[in-house]
């Protein structure tokens, strides 16, 4: 009875091996046709995106007068439409078409239905595109997966960024539909239609257009390239240039205040406060007394006027000063000034007269002299304004 039992512990084997055999092989099936199908819905995906820029194309010229719609609205079956007109695409097309004539959207191309709407009073135009997604089996809850997987594949088509500019597409959602529909709510009706919607709308559009009628929803990148020849610019915010501005004809700040922080290079400022130039109002003005000698240093008048302006003084007197104790009465008090280099030296001078009697007698007769003579005294008691500038 040994070699017997032995056997049929064998036979077990064979048959346990067999059955995993088995099963591996199956589950490796199943793997190959989801393998299999997720690359078809893939490929089904980018294909609907190629559709979707042809039917731009399309829009593009119908709203520019140059392509006219067949109906209002125009509904048309598969893709060949949009090829050349010598591939089976319209007479109108243009003769390099909009979809090349080696476009090929599978087994579910000819399935493709397309309605086209068109609304006079603001030229909207919008295409509409369906289909239903065909899996192995048929079956309800495959056409629902794949048809999620041909969406996902056709919007993951669009150039960056990612807003909803390119295309629209929708998976298991009614043939009106606007938004996807929530996965609680797709009526079994719907399950597995692949929608594809393109429209001329501005917030719809990757372009940015001539007439200005859409924005601009990422920053400018110019690749290291500059703006050239544009004529005038209105900015609603903050302006920052990081390298050095040129205003050829004029800046003009109309409100707030002009914050110079680093200082100010410049030919001429008009100060309107005054309505002098700032090459001929002062730039320095200070009062000096008591000293009998000044030293002002002169201004650096390189920069002003393209470097046509010199160096100018302006001294006034706002008080002589007393000679009281060094003279009997002022004569005369004036200012000297001479140039030092890059100074002026101011030198105030002050002068009295002095009268002295002197006489002499004969006999009964007295003779008395009045004699006056002119004395420079201690000028520091003498006040001078002192104005400097660029002339």
């Amino acid at each position: 009875m040994r070699p017997s039992r032995q056997n049929g512990q064998a036979l077990i084997g064979v048959v346990i091996a067999m059955a995993i055999i088995g099963l591996a092989l199956v589950l490796l099936a199943q793997r190959e046709r989801q393998d299999y199908y997720s690359g078809l819905a893939n490929e089904q995906g980018a294909a609907l995106a190629q559709f979707g820029v042809a039917l731009r194309g399309y829009i593009a010229n119908v709203q520019g007068g140059s392509q006219t719609l067949p109906g209002n609205p125009y509904t048309v079956a598969g893709v060949n439409w949009l090829m050349p007109p010598d591939c089976g695409g319209l007479a109108t097309n243009p003769v390099q078409g909009y979809l090349p004539c080696s476009f090929n959207a599978g087994a579910v191309g000819p399935s493709y239905t397309t309605t086209i709407t068109q609304t006079p009073a603001t030229n909207t135009i919008e295409a509409r595109t369906w289909y239903m997604a065909q899996p192995e089996g048929n079956s309800i809850t495959s056409k629902g997966r794949m048809a999620a997987q041909i969406v996902f594949s056709a919007l993951a088509q669009q150039t960056l960024p990612i807003n909803g500019m390119f295309l629209t597409a929708f998976a298991n959602s009614p043939i009106n539909a606007t938004a996807a529909a929530a996965p609680n709510a797709v009526n079994p009706a719907d399950l597995g239609r692949v929608m594809l919607v393109v429209n001329n709308s501005p917030s719809n559009d990757i372009w940015l257009r001539v007439d200005g009628t859409n924005q601009m929803l990422a920053d400018l990148n110019m690749g290291g390239f500059s703006i050239k020849n544009a004529v005038n610019g209105s900015f609603s915010g903050s302006i920052h240039a990081q390298g050095t501005g040129q205003f050829d004809n004029g800046l003009s700040v109309t409100a707030g205040t002009a914050y110079l922080k680093g200082g100010t290079i410049t030919p001429d400022v008009k100060v309107t406060s005054i309505n002098e130039m700032a090459s001929e109002a002062i730039y320095n003005a200070e009062v000096l007394t008591g000293s009998t000698s000044y030293t002002v240093p002169m201004p650096n008048c390189s920069l002003a006027n393209n470097g046509s302006s010199s160096p100018a003084i302006y001294v006034a007197l706002q008080g002589t000063g007393s000679p009281e104790g060094h003279g009997d009465a002022l004569y005369e008090s004036h200012v000297q000034v001479t140039a030092s280099g890059s100074n002026w030296i101011i030198t105030p001078v002050v002068e009295a007269t002095k009268f002295t009697l002197s006489g002499s007698s004969n006999g009964t007769n007295l003779f008395v002299n009045l004699n006056k003579s002119i004395s420079t005294v201690n000028a520091t008691d003498q006040t001078i304004l002192v104005m400097t500038k660029c002339r």
